[in-house]
């Protein structure tokens, strides 16, 4: 009997060892608060943020035209924007959409983004921006255009003193719109 207490004292202690180091390891598994939110902090050079002056932008990379994975993020995307419009009109977000189909005309992109927000502002980078952009955050993309599968990643960065920096990823969507919205209020 005591054999047994032992035996299963030691399968205990083994499982809650080795949630501890789960929960360790793996912090966003064990925050459900965070979950689909990832903190990663690198400098964004992008030309595209060169001009802007937001002192937060959320970038969204996607396809013109693709229904199945942006269309839904991106309509997400806008009811975050307007929320944080009737929260704070004066600390609002640049949301940018980037189309990941080098070489389309930058006036079909803007088109499509700002079918989701009139305020939503786009571009169309080239081949080797596109490139670089993906490098950088890790992109994984594909010249199938809107038959691509692709992740609906939002990427919230903060203006520093030197150009903008990332400091969320969103990896799910629908998004933690409480998640999002309580971040933008924080860096603002």
């Amino acid at each position: 009997m005591k054999k047994t207490i032992k035996t299963l004292s030691g399968v205990v202690l083994i499982v809650m060892g080795f949630g501890l180091i789960v929960a360790l390891a793996f912090p966003s598994l064990s925050d459900s608060a965070h979950a689909g939110r990832s903190e990663k902090k690198i400098p964004l050079e992008f030309s595209f943020l060169k001009e802007e002056h937001a002192p937060l932008v959320l970038i969204y990379f996607g396809y013109v035209g693709c229904t199945r994975v942006c269309t839904p993020a991106l309509s997400d995307l806008a009811q975050i924007y307007r929320l944080r419009k009737i929260a704070s009109a004066d600390h609002l977000p640049a949301l940018w959409f980037v189309n990941m189909t080098p070489r389309m005309d930058s006036a079909s992109v803007q088109s499509w983004a700002e079918h989701f927000d009139s305020d939503f502002k786009s571009y169309a980078p080239s081949e080797s921006e596109l490139q670089t952009i993906s490098q950088t955050l890790n992109l994984v993309y594909t010249n199938l255009g809107v038959k691509a599968e692709h992740m609906p990643y939002a990427y919230l960065a903060k203006k520093t003193d030197i150009g903008y920096e990332l400091v969320y990823i969103y990896t799910s969507s629908p998004y933690n719109r409480t998640v999002m919205l309580q971040d933008m209020e924080a860096l603002q």
